[in-house]
């Protein structure tokens, strides 16, 4: 019997179908819907047996091999063959991450053993294959002396993005196969005209070559050209078939000599050598790129070891299938730690066929009835500006008028929308109920409207509350008095209540310095007295790494809100019930958590049969998002609360001022202060002290002592003139024990990156940092609420602005008002169009870009999390050196 290896073009042409014969097709998951149709049709007309091959890597668009599973078609598991072995180091800091993976990478390189690295992202790749040279460099394994050859990257076009002007830039290089000669003529880009989409090479020789982008077809290949250094013993990835040589794409090289403008290459497990010409133009460039780093899967082998970095998203079934095939040994190294990487191993994407999910969420049993039913439900013109208008107003208050309504929908249309069109559908569907109509609310001349899904949300909260009344055993019969001893009254009535209730919900109002992290202590320590058997999981959701931080540092095993509605939605999507039936939940900082957020966590909490206290304070931070859920389950709900009020995290004397802010007595809580003098803080030799501990400097008191200064009059030596320098003055005069213990506290950003300015001055002065400086460009988030990314307004004021979009930084361009589009921009140039529609589905932030001048000694806070690089949200670093354009830090651990 015949057997015959071909590519996926024999599915076109028909080659592929032997009548009477079998045909396997290899990684099927890739197929697209159109292709497995033809696949599919050809195999019927020429009677061919069909075997379909699913190696669990990316799937096609529309997931054909999930359509046939779906549909009844037989299902085989392999159950052969060696299972893939894997080795999880945890590091939390990127780049110690990177360097243990290019030191212990390095090492297997010089044994001769059979390895490759493996990490998504071109900017990553490069990372890491800079570190791993170095490395390689330190041993010896790479040769001391570089050559810079000029090297060809391949920029890789389909029938669509061949035709977009904005892929083609001015240096790249284009070749067109001529199939007379059989050679690639190469060419330069000159220039790329937009008026007239047109593009203008030059050859070699200098002769011009206009081609319009429209012409550019399959016989013209699109490359970037770089510098790239190379020394003996490197090791080269083949990018494309290289003129007058045997070497191809996909093949790996080694340099053995690499000078006089020559690179003597030799293929792996072959004597013989072959030599490639290199020049320093793009004509001259050769098809090559460093092969240390390389994308997951990209080489195929049963025996190498893979040594790779995955982030947390990375962390499926597709990327470990494409890992596995690149070798039989992983060693994987994670931000995670071991526990919950391993947890996340055990994960896999299910993918659901279209045609179901129409189904379900019509609940309509039949195809074309779903699909009809769907189609009415598509919003009109009206209809679209007012849900998009909704929840900009809902940032400001749940509720909101009609005329606020209607003005909002006529500026989010751009004026596209008649008036008349938006009051209709507003009437339309305050009688369908979509919108709830409060007639003349107490206070407001208008009536008031709600939106059925924030109302649906705030109704779920209540009600999951009240069903979860006296809904589960309680954790112990009775605390031990041994583990309260020395606890408040508050924190044991609270211990007492989580631990004791029968209620899947309660709540815990803590103010601050009530020692919420000792009653953690003390609900954990009483839980691990518990049977082993039936121990309940503790988990801890705060809504910033910050909080999760400060909860692990209880001994709680915690992550972010945000990361277990991911997670536990996604298993729910995937078909699988989450288990929570002996978990506690510790919900911190639940007043930062927005109303649809607590309502879908409460949910998964109660379908899973677990229970959760959710602690807070009403006081403090309110969420970005809309929504006061915390303060709702207070006022409103069914929920048990205890309420802790003593006061523990501040000095005896100052502690009644605390309670009287608690209060809102706020006078009696500044005289409780002003009793504290000045003199008790530790100051240095003839410091400027404060007449009192509470002193008022306005605007005006500013203005007299400037206008005496200009006079010429003088001020008592020392003495501030403005409140600036009365803030720096009095911070920096106190000792250095004194001042890490002081903090300033400002209303505004920009009065605390002044202060902070002035203080880095003042210390500088006072040589109590580093007189060598470095000025480092920062990016400030912008704070935009929830729904104002919505309005097209918002990006025309951030024009020029830094926006965060899919983990890459653009920059905000042009905003097209006619069309409701915004130009981004990356870092190497590629432009994106977004609409403000889309913003928030894309998880868009704003940033402004600013800078700071720090030295040696100064501290720097984090306003971004990154577990990748091992640092959260709001942590304070201190800067150890400064050396040209960069820092070093540490948090002291």
């Amino acid at each position: 019997m015949g057997e015959m290896v071909t590519g996926k073009s024999a599915l076109q042409d028909g080659t592929a179908f032997i009548p009477g014969g079998t045909l396997i097709v290899d990684q099927a998951e890739k197929l697209s819907l159109k292709e497995t149709l033809s696949l599919l049709d050809g195999a019927m007309r020429h009677n061919v047996q069909v075997l379909l091959s699913d190696s669990g890597k990316r799937s096609g668009t529309g997931s054909a091999l999930t359509v046939l599973k779906e549909s009844g078609v037989n299902t085989y598991r392999w159950q052969g063959g060696n299972q893939t072995t894997a080795d999880i180091i945890s590091e939390p800091d990127k780049g110690a991450r990177y360097s243990r993976l290019a030191q212990e990478f390095a090492v297997s390189v010089r044994e001769g053993q059979e390895s490759v690295a493996q990490i998504s992202g071109v900017r990553e790749q490069g990372v890491l294959n800079g570190i791993i040279r170095e490395v390689l460099k330190n041993e010896g394994t790479l040769g001391a002396k570089e050559m810079t050859v000029t090297t060809l990257t391949p920029v890789w076009l389909d029938s669509k993005s061949r035709g977009v002007r904005d892929y083609y830039r001015e240096g790249m290089v284009m070749e067109r196969w001529d199939p007379e000669t059989r050679k690639h003529d190469r060419f330069l880009i000159d220039r790329v005209t937009a008026s007239s989409n047109m593009l203008t090479l030059r050859d070699k020789e200098g002769e011009r070559l206009d081609l319009k982008v429209s012409a550019v077809d399959s016989q013209w290949s699109l490359f970037r050209a770089d510098k790239l250094p190379v020394a003996s013993g490197e090791r080269l990835s083949v990018l494309g078939k290289i003129p007058e040589t045997r070497l191809k794409g996909g093949e790996s090289i080694t340099v053995l000599n690499a000078e006089a403008g020559q690179l003597t290459v030799q293929r792996p497990g072959q004597k013989t050598t072959q030599t490639l010409a290199v020049g320093a133009g793009p004509f001259d460039g050769i098809k090559v790129g460093h092969g240390w780093v390389e994308s997951p899967g990209r080489s195929v082998s049963e025996t190498a070891t893979v040594f790779t970095s995955l982030t947390q998203r990375e962390l499926d079934n597709a990327t470990l299938n494409q890992l596995a095939q690149s070798g039989s040994h992983i060693r994987l190294y994670s931000a995670q730690d071991a526990a919950r990487t391993t947890e996340k191993l055990a994960r896999h994407t299910a993918f659901s066929v279209v045609s179901e999910q129409l189904k379900a969420r019509s609940g309509e049993t039949d195809l074309d009835a779903a699909i009809a039913l769907q189609k009415a439900g598509l919003h009109t013109p009206a209809e679209q500006v007012i849900h998009l208008s909704i929840p900009l107003l809902e940032s400001e208050e749940l509720t909101f008028t009609r005329p606020q309504l209607l003005a909002t929908a006529l500026e989010t249309g751009g004026g596209k929308v008649p008036m008349t069109e938006i009051d209709a559908t507003i009437q339309a569907q305050i009688k369908a109920g979509s919108l709830l109509n409060v007639p003349v609310a107490p206070g407001h001349g208008n009536d008031l409207l709600i939106s059925r899904q924030t109302w649906d949300a705030e109704k779920s909260i209540l009600t999951k509350v009240l069903e979860g009344k006296e809904a589960v055993a309680p954790l112990m019969d009775s605390v031990p008095g041994s583990l309260m001893t020395d606890l408040t009254s508050g924190q044991r009535a609270s211990t007492r209540m989580i631990l004791e209730t029968t209620d899947r919900f309660t709540v815990v109002q803590g103010y601050a310095g009530v020692g919420k992290t000792t009653q953690l202590r003390a609900v954990t320590g009483a839980i691990s007295l518990l049977p082993e058997a039936t121990r309940p999981r503790v988990i801890g959701l705060g809504p910033t790494h910050r909080a999760v931080g400060e909860m692990q540092s209880a001994g709680v095993d915690a992550q972010t809100t945000a990361s277990f509605l991911h997670d536990t939605q996604l298993l729910q999507r995937n078909g699988q019930t989450p288990d929570f039936s002996n978990t506690l939940f510790l919900l911190d900082e639940s007043s930062m958590v927005g109303l649809a957020d607590t309502a879908k966590a409460l949910s998964l909490i109660a379908a899973g049969g677990g229970r959760a206290v959710l602690s807070g304070d009403t006081d403090q931070l309110q969420s970005i998002a809309p929504g006061q859920p915390f303060r709702l389950m207070q006022q409103r709900s069914a929920a048990d609360v205890a309420i802790m009020k003593e006061i523990v995290r501040q000095v005896p004397e100052l502690r009644p001022a605390v309670y009287s802010l608690i209060d809102r007595d706020v006078n009696r809580a500044l005289a409780t202060i002003e009793q504290i003098t000045p003199e008790q803080v530790p100051r240095k030799d003839g410091a400027w002290v404060p007449e009192n501990s509470v002193v008022e400097f306005t605007p005006a008191q500013e203005e007299t002592i400037q206008k005496a200064l200009n006079k010429g009059e003088s001020v008592p030596a020392g003495q501030p003139t403005t409140l600036y320098e009365a803030l720096v003055k009095d911070y920096a005069d106190r000792t250095p024990e004194a001042q890490s213990q002081t903090l300033i506290i400002t209303h505004l950003n920009d009065d605390r990156r002044v202060l902070n300015s002035l203080i880095h001055d003042a210390r500088r002065d006072n040589g109590e940092v580093g007189r060598e400086e470095v000025t480092l460009p920062v990016l400030v988030t912008s704070n935009i609420r929830d729904g104002e990314l919505r309005r097209l307004s918002t990006w025309t004021a951030h024009k020029g602005a830094v926006a965060l979009v899919d983990n890459v930084y653009h920059r905000i361009g042009s905003v097209d008002k006619e069309n409701q589009l915004i130009t981004l921009m990356d870092g190497e140039g590629k432009e994106r169009l977004i609409s403000p529609r889309e913003a928030l589905a894309e998880g868009v932030t704003l940033y402004r870009e600013q800078e700071i001048t720090v030295s040696q000694g100064d501290k720097m806070r984090f306003s971004k999390s990154d577990t990748e690089r091992g640092y959260v949200a709001n942590s304070v670093w201190e800067v150890k050196s400064v050396s040209g354009d960069s820092v070093t830090l540490s948090d002291g651990k």
